[in-house]
C-alpha cells in the first residue's frame, strides 16, 4: 500500500535544503536589490521631492550653570527632552520675544526650536530650523539674549551662556539614502527567502532517490544525469539488470509525458536489458493488461513537479492492480548530485 503523501512532514535534510537554497540565491539576491532600489527611491521621493521648500538651520551651544551649593544635584532633573520642552515655554519665549523684531510670533519660534542629544548635562545643543536663513539666524540670536535672562531668573540656575553660534546652513536632504537602501535590501531579501521557504515546505520536487522512496515507497533503480555522469549511469544499469532479471519485456510510463510535459533527454531506456513497451497515459484496457503482465517502470523527471506527477501515476496504477517494478529519475543536475553525495563524476 502506498505511504501517505506528507512531504511537508518528512523532516529536514539540511544538505538538500542548502543545495536547493543555493539554486535560488540569485532570486533572493534579485529581490534584495529590487527592495534596495524601492527603499532608496521611496525615501528620496518623500525626503527630497515631496519635502517642500528647503530648510535652514542654525546650531548653537549653551553652557548651563547650576546652583549646586544651594540646590545640590539639581542637574539630575534635567535632560535633552526636559530642555526641549522648556525652550518652548512662555517662561523662555517671553524673554526671547523681547529681542525679536515685530512680525515673528511665539508659535513660529516654538516650531523652529529643538534641543539635540546632550552628552553632558551642562552643555545644551540648540537648533533653530525654518525655511528662511535670515529668520533662523534672527531667532537664534534672540535665544542668546532670552536664555541669558532666563538662566539668571529661574531658581536652581546661575546662568546660561552661549558658547557657540553658527551661521544658518541649508539642511541636507537624502542623507539616509543608504540606510533606506539597506533596509529595502534586507526586507526584499527576507521576503524572497521566506517566500522560497514556504514554497520549499510545500514543494513535491524530486531531487533525490529518497524523495520518491519516502513518500510513495517506490524503489528508485537509478538516476540519469543531464551530462551522463558515468558513476550514476553504471548504478542505473546495474539496478535495471537486477530488477528485470528473468523478464523478457517491461512497460515504461513517463510521468512528464502523462502530464503533457515530456522533457528532453530521457535516454535511460537505452540501458534496459529487455524490450521496452512505451506506454502513454491515459491508456486503454489492452495497454493495462499488457502492463499487468509486463510490470511497469516509472520514468520521473528530476526537479519541479516530478513528485506530484509520480504520485498521481502511482495511485492510478495501484487502482488498476498494475505492479510497479521501480522508478528511474532522469535529467538530474550533475552538480547538485555531486555536491549532495560528495563525489566526483565523469561522462559515460
Amino acid at each position: 500500500m502506498m505511504r501517505d503523501e506528507r512531504f511537508w512532514q518528512e523532516g529536514m535534510d539540511g544538505k538538500r535544503f542548502a543545495l536547493c537554497l543555493f539554486r535560488r540565491l540569485w532570486l533572493i539576491a534579485a529581490l534584495g536589490l529590487l527592495g534596495a532600489a524601492a527603499g532608496a527611491g521611496l525615501y528620496l521621493l518623500f525626503a527630497v521631492a515631496l519635502a517642500g521648500p528647503p530648510q535652514y538651520q542654525v546650531f548653537s551651544q549653551y553652557r548651563i550653570y547650576f546652583d549646586s551649593e544651594k540646590y545640590g544635584q539639581i542637574q539630575d532633573y534635567y535632560n535633552a527632552y526636559t530642555w526641549g520642552e522648556i525652550m518652548k515655554t512662555d517662561e523662555v519665549l517671553d524673554y526671547v520675544a523681547e529681542a525679536l523684531p515685530e512680525g515673528i510670533t511665539k508659535e513660529q519660534v516654538r516650531e523652529s526650536v529643538s534641543v539635540g542629544a546632550m552628552n553632558d548635562v551642562k552643555i545644551m545643543p540648540l537648533y533653530i530650523t525654518t525655511q528662511d536663513a535670515k529668520l533662523s539666524e534672527t531667532i537664534a540670536e534672540a535665544y542668546v539674549y532670552g536664555l541669558d535672562r532666563f538662566g539668571r531668573s529661574i531658581e536652581g540656575l546661575d546662568g546660561m551662556d552661549c558658547w557657540l553660534l553658527e551661521e544658518a546652513r541649508q539642511v541636507p536632504r537624502g542623507t539616509k539614502t543608504l540606510n533606506a537602501a539597506a533596509l529595502g535590501l534586507f526586507l526584499g531579501a527576507a521576503a524572497g527567502f521566506f517566500g522560497w521557504l514556504i514554497g520549499y515546505c510545500l514543494d513535491d520536487s524530486v531531487y533525490l532517490e529518497e524523495d520518491l522512496e519516502n513518500r510513495y515507497g517506490i524503489a528508485v533503480l537509478g538516476i540519469l544525469t543531464e551530462k551522463g555522469d558515468a558513476a550514476f549511469a553504471r548504478e542505473l544499469e546495474a539496478g535495471l539488470a537486477f530488477r528485470l532479471k528473468g523478464r523478457e519485456r517491461v512497460s515504461v510510463l513517463d510521468a512528464a509525458r502523462a502530464a503533457g510535459k515530456r522533457k528532453d533527454g530521457a535516454e535511460w531506456e537505452k540501458l534496459l536489458p529487455v524490450r521496452a513497451e512505451m506506454e502513454d497515459w491515459p491508456f486503454a484496457e489492452e495497454a493495462a493488461e499488457r502492463m499487468r503482465l509486463n510490470g511497469v517502470l516509472l520514468s520521473i523527471p528530476w526537479g519541479e513537479g516530478g513528485g506530484r506527477m509520480a504520485g498521481r501515476l502511482f495511485r492510478q496504477l495501484e487502482k488498476l492492480d498494475i505492479p510497479v517494478l521501480g522508478a528511474v529519475i532522469y535529467g538530474a543536475k550533475d552538480g547538485f548530485l555531486r555536491a549532495y553525495y560528495g563525489r566526483k563524476g565523469g561522462r559515460a
